[in-house]
C-alpha cells in the first residue's frame, strides 16, 4: 500500500472520529444519545410522517436499536405511534407537543452550531467538501459491495 494514501485514510479517520465525538459530546450535553439524536432529526424535518422501517433505512440502523429509541422517546412523551390505515404492521412516528419543543430546541441549536461551522469555509470549500463526500461514497459503496460479492460466493 502506497505510505502517502495510507496517511490519508487515517487522517480521513482522525477527522471522521472527531466529529462523530463533537456530536456525541453534544447530544450528551443535552440528555440523549447521537443516535437518538439523528432519530429526533429524522422525524423532526421530515415533510411526512415516518414508519420505523422508514427512520432504519435512511439512517442504516438496526431495526433493534430504533425500536429502542422510539420507544425511550415514547416513554418520555415525545412521540406517538399512530397506526398506519394503509399498511396495519407499519406505525407513523409523529412528535408530540412535548417532543416537538423538546427536537425543536435542540436542533435549531444544532442547526445554527452547523451553519456556523459552514459559514466559516468559503463557498469553494463547502462545495468540495460535499463533492468530494459524494464521490467517496460512491467509489467505497462501489468497491466494498464487489467485495462482498466476490466473498460471497466462497462459501
Amino acid at each position: 500500500m502506497d505510505n502517502k494514501i495510507m496517511k490519508q485514510i487515517n487522517s480521513y479517520y482522525n477527522s471522521w472520529f472527531e466529529i462523530n465525538n463533537i456530536y456525541a459530546l453534544w447530544s450528551k450535553m443535552h440528555g440523549i444519545e447521537d443516535s437518538t439524536l439523528f432519530v429526533l432529526h429524522e422525524i423532526y424535518y421530515s415533510k411526512t410522517s415516518l414508519t420505523q422501517s422508514e427512520i432504519c433505512k435512511k439512517l442504516l440502523y438496526p431495526k433493534q436499536t430504533i425500536s429502542q429509541i422510539l420507544a425511550s422517546l415514547e416513554k418520555n412523551d415525545y412521540i406517538t405511534k399512530e397506526q398506519n390505515e394503509n399498511d396495519r404492521r407499519n406505525k407513523f412516528i409523529k412528535l408530540t407537543d412535548n417532543g416537538n419543543r423538546f427536537a425543536s430546541s435542540i436542533l435549531h441549536q444544532l442547526k445554527a452550531a452547523e451553519c456556523e461551522a459552514f459559514i466559516q469555509l468559503s463557498e469553494k470549500q463547502r462545495e468540495n467538501l460535499i463533492e468530494s463526500f459524494k464521490l467517496l461514497t460512491e467509489v467505497l459503496s462501489k468497491n466494498l459491495t464487489k467485495e462482498l460479492k466476490r466473498n460471497s460466493f466462497k462459501d
